[in-house]
């Protein structure tokens, strides 16, 4: 019977692998160094969602549309999206949008970063609870955040899954919002019947979410399918740290190891346990914050200048 088990569990794994390479066209190899000249496709998804991030975090408003965000919004990428929702929640705290790109078939769920001040508070809110029964322990503040914008999420995401059957889910966020979009993606892979099967996440700077057990439930259920990038010296991905209520995180690094645009895919883990070869070999206090505002160019400098509201 135990053997069973662990076959099974082995099987669904190998399963949502072959899943992300079909879906991603993304081939790396984890532990493994990448020249930036052989990585142009990854280069290319990395700047197409941090624009979708981008844009979750700058207002957007749907009578507007896209006109109302600046030069976040400046992009065919984010041209070719048809706004299907967004959400702006005072309490809790919570921003975002929901849209759809015909041409690549992909239903994108984009969760907004720090922008505003009183997002500091969530930020700041790492003591931890209990996740949805389990051993497991998240981040307060962002699973407020995600469980305030849930259900409206949930709602739209279940209509537009059934009227675009063969397209993807993305997931996607930067910052606060990565936090948000890896556990909203989970939260939703539980509830939403035929999710699991089309997810991917792709996270930008998005610090440590939950404890070492929590880490562990997402490998299992999405690690396969998550791509948490991170830049050279972030100090972000360094937050909250390791020695406070056990925070650790999940696969699958990919590290963006200096402003030429080379690349280290961390190893995957089973559980918790993060490869100290990728940000993690980074020194604290050699990080700067110019780089959590640095992925291969993106966030724009309009965004960055106009990055806090109340």
């Amino acid at each position: 019977m135990l053997v069973n088990s662990r076959l099974i569990v082995l099987l669904e794994f190998a399963l949502l692998v072959c899943l992300a390479a079909a879906y991603q066209d993304v081939k790396l190899v984890p532990g493994r160094h990448y020249q930036a000249s052989e990585v142009r496709p990854v280069h290319n998804l990395v700047r197409k969602y941090m624009r979708y991030s981008t844009a979750a975090s700058s207002f957007v408003d749907m009578a507007a549309g896209w006109t109302s965000c600046g030069l976040a919004c400046n992009s065919p990428d984010v041209h070719d999206v048809t706004l299907n929702l967004t959400w702006h929640v005072d309490i809790p705290l919570s921003d975002g949008l929901i849209g759809v790109h015909t041409h690549d078939k992909e239903i994108v769920v984009a969760w907004a970063g720090t922008h505003r001040y009183r997002a500091l508070i969530t930020d700041m809110s790492v003591m931890t609870v209990p996740y949805m029964g389990t051993k497991g322990n998240v981040h307060s503040g962002f699973l407020e955040s995600v469980q305030g914008a849930g259900r409206t999420v949930e709602s739209h995401l279940r209509r537009l899954m059934t009227d675009y059957p063969d397209y993807m889910v993305v997931f996607t966020g930067h910052s606060k919002g990565g936090a948000e979009a890896a556990l909203s993606a989970l939260d939703l892979v539980g509830r939403v019947d035929g999710l699991r099967e089309r997810v991917r996440v792709w996270t930008f700077g998005e610090p440590r979410l939950g404890d070492t057990h929590f880490a562990t439930i997402y490998n299992k259920l999405l690690g396969p399918v998550t791509y948490r990038v991170t830049s050279a010296a972030d100090p972000v991905v360094a937050m909250p740290p390791r020695f406070l209520f056990d925070y650790c995180h999940h696969n699958l690094e990919i590290w963006i190891s200096n402003a030429e645009g080379d690349i280290y895919v961390g190893e995957e883990f089973r559980e918790c346990a993060e490869d100290p070869r990728a940000s993690g070999s980074v020194d604290f206090y050699d990080r700067s914050i110019l780089w959590h505002k640095n992925y291969l160019g993106l966030p724009p400098q309009d965004h960055a200048d106009a990055e806090f509201s109340w």
